[in-house]
């Protein structure tokens, strides 16, 4: 049992199972909340605290952290099914954003909408990219979630001529707070050219801001940054962008980012479907994490996710979403649900840490959420049980959170 003592009142919450994910699961468990911080963790019969709200044959947990989201494109749900061809893919995306342009009040809509999704979903904190950060951050600063917001930077070809205003947008702290934070996100080692992703990397150090990149998401990658030749060579054809005058980068894609700087500490890698034995040496080194999208990732048909190799490197690998373009929901809990069916071999536990210490971490928010400990703040969730079932059922069944509390206050 884990106790701080404070001077109002706490409130404590019972239920068959506590997992507090940095230590061991305690069976009838409760947290007790005081002000909007977890003030003990323990056995409910060695903490006698009033008032009481009992869930019963549920499970009590962490708040889940979604890595990566792009919460602006929630309102393409179902609109461009995902298939093995991912460029195919991108080059439809692509169409659709541009025959209905973004507006304030759309951007706004769609990201309020994917907020709510987030919230009953269990979801308490997020790493989003925002290609619309003016117009994406006013809702999310509005939210309760923790955040961080990625400015996406786009500059390739001859568009690279807008890097600077790019940048500058995407940099902007006018919302950032405690539970706003800003980062930067070049977008890929396909869309942004070597040096912009130094200067987007450049720009992240110079504001202790952490950095976002879509990585080996694709096989094509690898193709354009040693050659600029491929498919992400036609698709700046099409889109009448393509400049012949910019070498190549004569290397893979994780090589092109340790070298402009974009790999590091603060640094979370989306994705990272195509990753080799080098690379995973390469990342670990950086101390980079690996936001891994399962369901995303399934979808594509890409070959086997190396992440348990790359936990075992050292690699921080948590866990994202992606986009409802990608995706059937927002929900963490239902990507360790798919991974738990997928990989029977790897523990509820480590799943459940990918989910929120992980992701906690890797966002820069470590010290705050991520794992029901005395003094951080109380962020949780509650989801139900199958009577007299184990807390691990819980990846086994299709329950929703009940409850949701961010900052100790029932948000759901």
């Amino acid at each position: 049992m884990r106790v701080v003592l404070s001077r109002r009142r706490p409130m404590m919450l019972i239920s068959r199972y506590v997992v507090p994910v940095d230590g061991p699961v305690i069976e009838d468990g409760a947290v007790v909340i005081r002000e909007d911080r977890i003030a003990a963790v323990g056995r409910a019969a060695n903490l006698h605290i009033t008032p009481v709200i009992d869930y019963g044959d549920a499970v009590i947990c962490p708040g889940f952290v979604n890595a990566h989201a792009h919460l602006e494109l929630t309102h393409l749900a179902g609109k461009v099914p995902p298939s093995r061809d991912f460029v195919r893919w991108l080059k439809q995306l692509t169409g659709l954003l541009m025959t209905a342009p973004a507006t304030p009040d759309n951007v706004a809509e769609a990201v309020r909408a994917g907020i709510a999704q987030s919230l009953s979903a269990g979801v308490t904190t997020i790493g989003d990219i925002t290609r619309r950060p003016a117009w994406s951050r006013e809702s999310l600063a509005a939210s309760p979630l923790r955040a961080v917001s990625f400015g996406e930077v786009i500059a390739m070809g001859r568009l690279r001529t807008q890097l600077n205003d790019r940048l500058e947008a995407a940099a902007s702290v006018e919302y950032q707070s405690d539970r706003l934070r800003v980062g930067i996100s070049p977008h890929a080692p396909y869309t942004v050219e070597p040096d912009g992703l130094r200067a987007c990397a450049e720009r992240a150090r110079r504001m202790n801001a952490p950095l976002c990149i879509h990585l080996a998401e694709t096989a094509e990658e690898a193709t354009f940054t040693r050659s600029r030749s491929g498919r992400f060579k036609e698709f700046q054809q099409e889109m009448g962008i393509w400049d012949e005058g910019i070498p190549p980068a004569d290397c893979s894609p994780v090589e092109l980012c340790q070298t402009t700087g974009v790999l590091g500490r603060r640094t979370v890698i989306a994705h990272g479907n195509y990753i080799n034995d080098g690379d995973i040496k390469m990342i670990a080194e950086s101390s980079s994490s690996v936001a891994y999208c399962p369901r995303t990732h399934h979808a594509f048909g890409h070959p086997p996710h190396r992440f348990r190799e790359m936990l075992r490197a050292g690699i921080n690998v948590c866990i994202g979403t992606d986009s409802l373009a990608s995706n059937p929901s927002l929900s963490i809990l239902d990507e360790l649900r798919f991974l738990h069916q997928r990989h029977p071999d790897v523990a509820a536990h480590d799943l459940m840490v990918m989910g929120t210490i992980r992701g906690a971490a890797a966002l820069g928010y470590g010290d705050e959420v991520g794992s029901l400990t005395v003094g951080k703040a109380a962020d949780l969730v509650v989801i139900p049980l199958e009577a007299g079932a184990e807390w691990e059922s819980m990846l086994e069944s299709t329950h929703t959170p009940v409850a949701v509390y961010i900052d100790g206050v029932r948000k759901l």
